[in-house]
């Protein structure tokens, strides 16, 4: 309740800043029609999402205003009695805010206060140091990152002192990852009945980039919670809890001839993991990243690995040694940039092995229309972060209009 509080807030005050001139706000509407269906099985017909959206800017002489949002409504559950009623409540009808904010500059400092999206790192689709705003996994992980990363609502500001750009982030209250309610298509039927205790507390975070040594660097501290639960016994039932996170991070990225690297390395200290015995145990951790961009032609071809390393892990904890994680693309424009492809393959190593395999275009004929088309293919061991998905291959398609 107190997240629609504080947009209807931001949006009181962007309708009641000074007269508004043409030539001070940009204005574009949208219609959208998409679904999605399973390659395979019964029942094929996943989604059937109609939405009306709105992208509104205004600048002002003082300030200004951003805001990105629409209504969804899944008519899939007017189709089909295959999902629950507790998925029909959280996903027939609602509203996604990609950003809603207000921005002016102070002294040397710029500004912003709302709903936003901050990303650190350089890492493709993958979070190493990207810990700052918590993920919606409706989908699980089958659109691009930013699609399904929850808007928060923060205090942003940034400045440059000498060589160096500073960035100072204060969100207001705590909101973990979202994950899919019971009964939906990609349900974790694990946390089926879990109840999760959720703390309330403000998270705070830090960055400083520059160029070293012609490598673009930024590096990053963040004190928090975890994004994830850990699942304990207490009161002989089990509960997830939300515990503390403090983060230390580096990313660099630089030229070597034809090629751009990029790296990450983040420090967690003391991260909390739940054990077999449904206990609780600290460990410092540190996930690191190497990637590597090559552009060919119209194509940008990228490589990732990521890792992570648990001081002190034993057989006891409930996560895995290693949690390897491998990824492969190829992204390009064609017919006058009309038309642009992905194809990409993710590898996650831990658990018996699992992969995700997606191709996803996107057609523009004109200003006013956008064509797409995703087919995501899963496969794996069961027990495996993509494999535990291996029988809801998909195809996606979408129509957007632009009025």
């Amino acid at each position: 309740m107190w997240r629609i509080a504080a947009l209807s807030g931001l949006l009181i005050g962007a309708i009641t800043v000074p007269q508004v001139q043409a030539n001070d706000w940009y204005l574009e509407p949208r219609l959208s029609v998409a679904a999605s269906s399973r390659l395979h099985g019964s029942e094929t017909l996943t989604s059937q999402v109609n939405a009306a959206g709105l992208k509104f800017e205004y600048f002002g002489e003082t300030l200004t205003f951003n805001f990105d949002g629409e209504m969804q409504y899944d008519a899939v559950f007017d189709w089909t009695n295959q999902y629950s009623r507790k998925a029909r409540d959280e996903y027939a009808t609602r509203l996604w805010l990609d950003e809603a904010f207000l921005s002016w500059s102070w002294a040397d400092w710029f500004i912003y206060l709302g709903f936003q999206k901050v990303v650190w790192g350089e890492a493709d689709d993958l979070r190493v140091t990207d810990v700052v705003n918590p993920l919606d996994l409706k989908d699980f992980v089958l659109f691009d990152i930013d699609d399904y990363r929850i808007a928060q609502p923060m205090l942003r500001t940034e400045s440059t002192l000498g060589d160096w750009d500073v960035e100072l982030l204060w969100l207001f209250d705590f909101e973990p990852n979202q994950f899919v309610a019971s009964g939906s298509e990609f349900a974790m039927p694990a946390l089926d009945g879990v109840p999760l205790d959720e703390p309330h507390g403000s998270e705070f975070g830090f960055r400083l980039s520059t160029i070293l040594f012609d490598a673009d660097t930024s590096f990053y501290a963040f004190a928090g919670y975890q994004d994830d639960p850990v699942f304990i016994a207490e009161r002989q039932q089990v509960v997830g809890k939300y515990h503390d996170q403090r983060m230390l991070g580096n990313s660099l990225s630089f030229s070597l001839g034809d090629f751009v690297m990029r790296t990450e390395l983040a420090w967690f200290y003391q991260q909390s993991y739940g054990t077999a015995s449904f206990a609780r145990e600290k460990h410092n951790t540190t996930q690191g990243l190497l990637g590597i961009d090559y552009l060919y032609r119209d194509w940008l071809i990228t490589g990732q690995i990521s890792d992570r390393y648990i001081s002190g892990w034993s057989d006891e904890l409930a996560v895995p040694e290693s949690d390897a994680i491998y990824t492969l693309s190829a992204e390009g424009s064609l017919m006058a940039s009309k038309l642009t492809a992905r194809v990409a393959a993710s590898y996650a190593d831990a658990n018996g092995g699992g992969g995700l395999y997606q191709v996803k275009l996107a057609y523009i004929p004109t200003s006013a229309w956008k064509l797409q088309l995703n087919v995501d293919l899963l496969n794996g061991n069961e027990n495996n972060f993509f494999g535990q998905y291996k029988n809801n291959d998909r195809i996606w398609v979408s129509t957007t209009y632009y009025l």
